[in-house]
């Protein structure tokens, strides 16, 4: 498997996906409660390390031919991880200003992008006019 292909089946691993939504939510604990530099670190750090981790000694063969893995294939583009991080800003920013109702929108980014693919579907090398 190479390098590129490590970096995206990463992502759906069980512990990556797990570390990212706790340390997501603990992210937004943290900003609600005024602790920006804890919240940035709880952020980021975990999930980088788990994702060095991850590439590093998992297999992800198994995730790669996984029916999710499929789907996670067929469905992921640059622009969805871009709208699942705006997403996650979108929840972090309404944590700081305490607006559940953002927290609620931001959370509503994040699921949408991990299941669009169930409602759209790509059909490669047909032109959809």
């Amino acid at each position: 498997m190479t390098l590129q292909e490590k970096s995206l089946y990463q992502q759906i691993h069980p512990a990556r996906l797990f570390v990212d939504w706790a340390s997501g939510l603990y992210a937004c604990f943290l900003f609600w409660n005024d602790e920006i530099t804890s919240g940035i670190i709880s952020a980021f750090v975990p999930s980088l390390i788990v994702s060095l981790f991850i590439i590093r000694i998992a297999d992800l063969e198994k995730l790669k031919n996984s029916r999710f893995g499929r789907y996670f294939q067929r469905t992921y583009t640059k622009a969805i991880d871009l709208i699942r991080f705006a997403g996650f800003v979108v929840m972090a920013g309404a944590s700081w200003y305490h607006n559940p109702a953002g927290i609620a929108v931001g959370f509503v980014i994040i699921v949408g992008t991990w299941t669009y693919g169930f409602f759209y579907t790509k059909q490669a090398g047909k032109n959809k006019s």
